[in-house]
C-alpha cells in the first residue's frame, strides 16, 4: 500500500498541549527522505543493522513508547515519490542479481566450481519494506505548517540553513516545525528528547567541515532545547 491516506494531522500547539503534555515521551521526527530510506537503504550504505534499527523503532512506535512525527508537507511528497522509489529499488535488485550471476559464472569457469546464483528481486524485500513503512506511517502524526509559515519564509529570504543553497521552503518548514515542537515541550518537560532524523545532507549538513556535521546555526538552535540532529540510523539508535 504505502500511499498516505487519512493521515493523523494536528497543529503543533494541539499536539504539544493535548497529546504530548498528558503523555510525555521521546520523539522521532522524520523528514520525507528519511522515510523513503526505508525502501532504499540497502543501496544507500545501509545493512542488516539498519533493518534491525528500523524494526526496533517501529516496535517502540507501535508500543506507544515514542512518538513518530513528520511535517504535513511530507504527505504529498511521500505520495508523489514512493512508487518511483520502489520501482528503482526493484530494478536495482534485479541488476544486483544479474551481476552476481555473471560473476559466479566466471568464477565457476576459472575454478571449475559449480556455484549457483539466486535471484534477489523475487524474495519479497520490497513487500517487507512496504509493510514496515505502512506500520510506521500508520502511527505517525503529521504536523501542520500554519504556525511556522512566517518563520520558514524568513529563513528562505535570509538564505539561512537549510535554505542556504536551494532556498527551499519545504526544508525550512520541516526544520521550523521540529524546532517549535522541541522548544514548546522544553518549556515544561526537560527530561525527554526529540530526535530529528534526515538523510538530506545536501541542505542540513555543512560538508565543508571535517567531520561533516549539521550546520552550526542549526546545532545552536537545537541546543536551546532537547533537540538532537541525526543523519544516520546509528545516531538515532543511540538516542532513542
Amino acid at each position: 500500500m504505502s500511499i498516505i491516506s487519512n493521515p493523523i494531522e494536528y497543529s503543533i500547539s494541539d499536539f504539544v498541549q493535548d497529546t504530548y503534555r498528558p503523555n510525555p515521551r521521546n520523539i522521532i521526527f522524520w523528514d520525507t527522505c528519511a522515510l523513503l530510506e526505508i525502501f532504499r537503504f540497502p543501496y544507500r550504505n545501509g545493512d542488516l543493522s539498519t533493518y534491525k534499527t528500523l524494526n526496533r523503532l517501529n516496535d517502540l512506535i507501535q508500543a506507544n513508547s515514542i512518538y513518530s512525527l513528520a511535517s504535513s508537507l511530507t504527505i504529498s511528497e511521500w505520495n508523489n515519490h514512493e512508487n518511483s522509489i520502489k520501482a528503482i529499488v526493484q530494478s536495482s535488485l534485479e541488476e544486483t542479481g544479474n551481476y552476481h550471476s555473471i560473476c559466479l559464472q566466471i568464477s565457476n569457469e576459472i575454478s571449475g566450481s559449480a556455484l549457483i546464483s539466486e535471484t534477489l528481486h523475487d524474495k519479497g524485500l520490497i513487500q517487507n519494506f512496504e509493510a514496515l513503512a505502512d506500520s510506521i506511517l500508520s502511527k505517525t502524526i503529521f504536523l501542520q505548517t500554519n504556525e511556522i509559515a512566517n518563520s520558514s519564509l524568513e529563513r528562505v529570504r535570509d538564505k539561512l540553513p537549510p535554505a542556504s543553497k536551494k532556498s527551499e521552503f519545504k526544508d525550512c518548514a520541516i526544520w521550523e516545525t521540529i524546532v517549535k515542537v522541541s522548544r514548546d515541550i522544553y518549556s515544561f518537560d526537560t527530561a525527554n528528547f526529540q530526535v530529528f532524523y534526515t538523510v538530506n545532507t545536501d541542505d542540513f549538513v555543512d560538508k565543508s567541515r571535517t567531520p561533516k556535521l549539521f550546520h552550526g546555526m542549526l546545532l545552536t538552535e537545537a541546543s536551546l532545547s532537547n533537540l538532537n540532529c541525526c543523519s544516520n540510523l546509528l545516531e538515532v539508535n543511540q538516542r532513542l
